[in-house]
């Protein structure tokens, strides 16, 4: 039987000794657990009871005799802990109006282990190799966020942006070093489990996409590439930052390891199961298209426009981005529907689309718009938004010398 009682709190939290285990998974009053992963966190003090009683007896929940329902709770919590059978009975104790946990009990503590193994792998002289083994060996423990069941209360989320805080670095300091000794298959797997974890970090999804790229799985990191796009535009209404499109040029540019024919090309440039909606791609595409455009309406006197579809909370002082997400959301399946085939969209900002209609007149790019805000209106029942559109004429592409033919 194992000698100390190892202590779990990354991604949920549990206690187990030898073969017996209690979590937070267990059906018990979420009180009883708030407490008790108080008490763990901050282990190594002694807690007043006055501060307990504010953490679970606040102004929304208040008890005629709350020092007596403190009392009642730390009965439950040592008889839960009974469970474990541990050869020391006192695990928390009470003593002068405190509360802490009983220090003489040997304890893992996957939090304090986390953080020790980090400052060991980049503190004083170490080989890269070293390194690289404190590293996993931290990276391991971090199963999650910081007791997630006590994500609502400020102290737990406050601890648990730290240790996230910590893990994106040391993820990032790993990456590093692996790329450096060409371990891309660990970068992958490693990227790949924090990206799982943390799914935003800029440098986790970087190198998530490098080692896919670099084993040789191209197909993986362009859609690895292209889903984190996605969320940049999705969540930050932002384009990707300027290392993934150069990163995602590298992959294109060396896709196929052969020399292609033309038909074999076209078969890859070839829009596979395409329906007929308008073109959504993104920001940076949308950028290209319109320079071509510009570039030649001019020369073969097409009319184009641009149309800009703004999406506002009509509640000026709320900040509801899940209410714009929705709209947003509702916006692009009624453009893609609305607009031709031959129209080409895209999410500009977090709240805006912005669309190309070749071959338009200013009076019809009016009616465009009149007809999304109709179809919009039509399929937002309960969202309490308002949406406006502007119509602008695309500028032909003035060059300083011309070089026609």
């Amino acid at each position: 039987m194992s000698e100390s009682l190892v202590i779990r709190t990354f991604g949920g939290f549990s206690m187990t000794y030898g073969d017996k285990t209690i979590s937070d998974q267990d059906n018990r009053s979420k009180k009883l657990w708030i407490i008790l992963e108080y008490i763990i966190a901050f282990h190594d003090r002694n807690i007043p009871q006055s501060t307990i009683i504010d953490l679970i007896w606040n102004e929304e929940s208040v008890s005629a005799d709350p020092e007596n329902a403190l009392k009642t709770a730390l009965h439950r919590i040592r008889g839960m802990i009974d469970e474990l059978e541990l050869p020391e009975k006192k695990t928390v104790i009470r003593k002068q109006g405190t509360f802490s946990w009983n220090k003489t009990i040997s304890c893992e503590y996957d939090f304090e282990d986390f953080i020790a193994l980090y400052n060991k792998a980049i503190a004083g002289e170490k080989t890269d190799e070293e390194r690289i083994e404190l590293l996993i060996r931290a990276f391991e423990l971090y199963k999650g966020e910081f007791l997630p069941k006590c994500s609502t209360e400020s102290w737990a989320s406050n601890l648990a942006t730290r240790y996230l805080n910590i893990y994106e670095k040391l993820v990032n300091e790993l990456a590093q070093l692996l790329v450096k000794y060409e371990r891309y298959t660990e970068v992958t797997d490693i990227c790949g489990k924090a990206a799982s974890l943390d799914p935003l970090d800029e440098n986790i999804n970087y190198y998530l996409v490098l080692g896919l790229y670099k084993s040789g799985n191209q197909h993986k990191a362009i859609e690895q590439y292209k889903r984190i796009t996605d969320v940049y535009y999705n969540e930050f209404g932002i384009d990707s930052p300027d290392r993934f499109q150069k990163l995602f040029d590298e992959i294109t540019s060396h896709q196929s390891g052969y020399e292609a024919d033309l038909k074999s090309i076209q078969g890859d440039l070839y829009e596979k199961n395409a329906e007929k909606t308008a073109y959504y791609c993104d920001y940076s595409v949308f950028q290209h298209f319109y320079k071509i455009q510009a570039r030649s309406c001019e020369r073969n006197g097409m009319s184009i426009f641009l149309m800009l579809l703004t999406i506002r909370n009509k509640d000026k002082l709320s900040d509801d981005k899940e209410l714009i997400k929705q709209a947003m959301d509702k916006m692009q399946t009624v453009i893609s529907q609305a607009l031709r085939s031959s129209d080409i969209y895209s999410r500009y900002s977090i709240n805006q689309f912005i669309a190309m209609l070749p071959t338009a007149c200013y009076e019809n790019s009016l009616l465009i718009g009149e007809r999304v805000l109709k179809r919009f209106d039509s399929t937002r029942p309960n969202l309490k938004v308002s949406v406006s559109f502007a119509v602008k004429y695309l500028e032909p592409q003035m060059f300083d010398h011309s070089d026609e033919y």
